[in-house]
């Protein structure tokens, strides 16, 4: 009994199943016919005619009568963009339609015969495409699509009555071996043009990319390095209080032995904590991060400005660094400059001339001993006004 009931549950959804196929095949089929042709070439065979029935994919089911048959099938005055074999195989007996010897295409929306299209139609042996009444791009994007049109044109019976989107000339006129020459010419000039001006683009780009980085190369590392210090809860900037020296002391190799013997004792003497690299360790070599670290531990920093200070690359990096960590942390009267050997401040690093108006400057004293111009340089050393 139980048996006999399964299995006639069994036959009623198979039922329910074939019915509702039947349904779905009625409605994706009603607005095609299909009748006795004859085609131009005096074949006989069956059209398949789904013309004007608003569509842009083909119905599922292939009619029983269309099967090893000659068929034409019509799918003009619809919604087309291109027709694939994808396009046919949604049909259950795609592999029954080798016999298609006629398709027409016309007025439907298909601008090109894409190497998809190419390959199916290709396949299916003496084919007749009509494709009147489409917009077909006669541009140089479509070089590709016009060439296999041109060595296929016999496939294309009502191709003089085609036009070109463009400029409503026929395409078959184009495919005039002159002419074809002469537009393949045109296209070829058209892409180095646009390959010249894209290489042009991409040069400039890199140059600017360049140039930029160079300039704002500090300004790029900072970014990284406070990026990097967030992402470590490490913060960049002191409070008042754990400042460990009064001044960080910026200044060329060549001055070292100036700034340690004569400079630091006078400032030492006035109790001012000044940092300075020791002989070991050589100024140009180190990164920003050193740097920032370093001035981040002091009051103030101070350039020591000389004729061999300004003809050092290092000098440039060390003002972009301090200048960048100065304003990014509401620091801008952190900065002294220190100008010894009679230096001009016309020569003076543009990134300081362009913040001068926060920046406190002396010049040292050629015989050393100006006890005003010390106490005045211990004042601004010590002092935590900002701008």
């Amino acid at each position: 009994m139980g048996w006999n009931k399964t299995k006639c549950m069994m036959v009623r959804q198979l039922f329910v199943s074939i019915v509702l196929m039947c349904r779905v095949t009625a409605m994706l089929t009603q607005n095609c016919s299909i009748s006795y042709n004859v085609d131009d070439c005096g074949n006989k065979g069956l059209l398949w005619n789904c013309s004007g029935s608003n569509i842009s994919k083909m119905p599922t089911v292939l009619p029983p009568e269309l099967e090893n048959s000659n068929t034409a099938l019509d799918i003009s005055y619809n919604q087309f963009t291109s027709l694939t074999k994808d396009t046919f195989e949604a049909i259950a007996a795609y592999s029954k339609l080798e016999n298609l010897n006629n398709l027409y295409l016309r007025y439907n929306l298909i601008s090109k015969i894409s190497e998809k299209d190419q390959r199916h139609f290709e396949s299916l042996n003496n084919l007749s495409i009509y494709i009147e009444g489409n917009p077909i791009s006669c541009a140089c994007l479509n070089i590709q699509s016009l060439k296999w049109m041109k060595d296929h044109q016999n496939s294309f019976p009502d191709l003089g009555n085609v036009l070109c989107l463009e400029n409503n000339h026929h395409v078959g006129h184009l495919f005039n071996d002159e002419i074809w020459r002469k537009f393949e010419l045109d296209c070829q000039s058209k892409d180095w043009l646009i390959f010249s001006i894209v290489l042009l683009f991409l040069t400039i780009l890199a140059f600017t990319s360049i140039v930029a980085i160079k300039n704002y190369r500090v300004h790029l590392e900072y970014v990284i390095l406070r990026l990097k210090k967030q992402w470590k809860g490490i913060p960049l900037r002191k409070s008042e209080e754990e400042f460990l020296f009064d001044v960080y002391v910026s200044y060329s190799e060549s001055d070292y032995v100036w700034v340690r013997d004569k400079l630091c004792p006078k400032l030492e003497d006035l109790n001012v904590k000044s940092w300075i690299t020791d002989m070991n360790s050589t100024p140009g070599r180190w990164v920003l991060e050193g740097i920032v670290n370093r001035i981040n531990e002091c009051r103030k920093v101070m350039f020591v400005v000389s004729e061999s200070f300004l003809d050092m690359e290092w000098s440039s990096y060390a003002v972009k660094t301090a200048i960048t960590h100065a304003f990014h942390n509401q620091r801008q009267g952190f900065i002294v400059v220190l100008i010894k050997d009679g230096v001009a401040l016309e020569k003076l690093p543009d990134e300081l001339k362009n913040i001068w108006w926060c920046i406190e400057h002396f010049r040292w004293p050629e015989e050393e001993s100006n006890e005003v111009i010390l106490k005045k340089l211990t004042k601004a050393l010590q002092s935590d006004l900002t701008f």
